[in-house]
C-alpha cells in the first residue's frame, strides 16, 4: 500500500525561484533575494529549510521527524540543487509514519497553498478543489494499517519499510562477466 500522499501545486503564471520560495521559513535567504512577498504568507505554518527541501519539523516523540514535506518542482520532478524557477512545489505526507491527528498540519498547507494566485492543485493525478480526497486517502491508510495491527505513528510504524520496486533475480538476463563501458559525455566538450 502506498503511505505517502502527494499533493502537487502547480503555478499558472508567476513561477517562484528558491528566493521566493524561502521565505515560508519567515526569513530571506542572503544569496537568494526574492523578487516578491508572496510565499511569506505562509511563514506561520512552520517550515524549515531541511537541506534543499524544507518541512515542518514534528515537536512530539511519537512519528516521524518531520509532518510535511515540501518539494520544489520542475517539469513534474522534483528537484534540489536548483535556484528555479519552480513551475510547481509539493507536500509529501506519509499517512503510516504520522499520527492520524496530524492530518490536520497538512489541511493547514493545502488551504493556505490553495489560497494563493493561479495554483492549481492535483491529488492522485486528479484536479482537486478541496481537502476531502486527500483526508479520505489518509483516512483509507490509517484503517489498513489498524486492520494490520499498526497504529499509524506508533514505534512500529516507523519500522515499516515503504515498498520499493522489485527487482526480479532473472539469471538469463544477468552475466557476471559483462564488461561495463564508462559512457563519456562530449556533448560538454568544445
Amino acid at each position: 500500500m502506498e503511505n505517502d500522499i502527494l499533493i502537487d501545486f502547480r503555478f499558472a503564471k508567476e513561477k517562484p525561484r528558491f528566493g521566493e520560495l524561502f521565505l515560508i521559513t519567515g526569513e530571506e535567504h542572503p544569496k537568494f533575494p526574492p523578487r516578491n512577498k508572496l510565499f511569506a504568507q505562509l511563514a506561520p505554518l512552520g517550515f524549515e529549510q531541511l537541506d534543499d527541501f524544507f518541512g515542518i519539523l514534528n515537536s512530539e516523540d511519537t512519528g516521524d521527524d518531520v509532518l510535511v514535506w515540501l518539494f520544489p518542482m520542475l517539469n513534474g520532478e522534483e528537484v534540489f540543487h536548483n535556484s528555479g524557477p519552480f513551475d510547481a512545489i509539493r507536500l509529501s505526507y506519509s499517512a503510516l509514519r504520522n499520527a492520524p491527528v496530524n492530518i490536520s498540519v497538512l489541511q493547514d498547507c493545502f488551504n493556505a497553498i490553495k489560497g494563493m494566485p493561479d495554483v492549481e492543485i492535483t491529488f492522485d493525478d486528479k484536479a482537486v478543489s478541496d481537502f476531502a480526497p486527500i483526508q479520505q486517502k489518509a483516512d483509507e491508510i490509517v484503517a489498513y494499517w489498524r486492520d494490520n495491527n499498526v497504529e499509524p505513528g506508533s514505534e512500529q510504524s516507523l519500522l515499516i519499510e515503504e515498498e520499493e520496486e522489485d527487482w526480479e533475480d532473472d539469471d538469463d538476463e544477468w552475466d557476471d562477466n559483462d564488461d561495463w563501458e564508462e559512457e563519456s559525455d562530449t556533448s560538454n566538450k568544445k
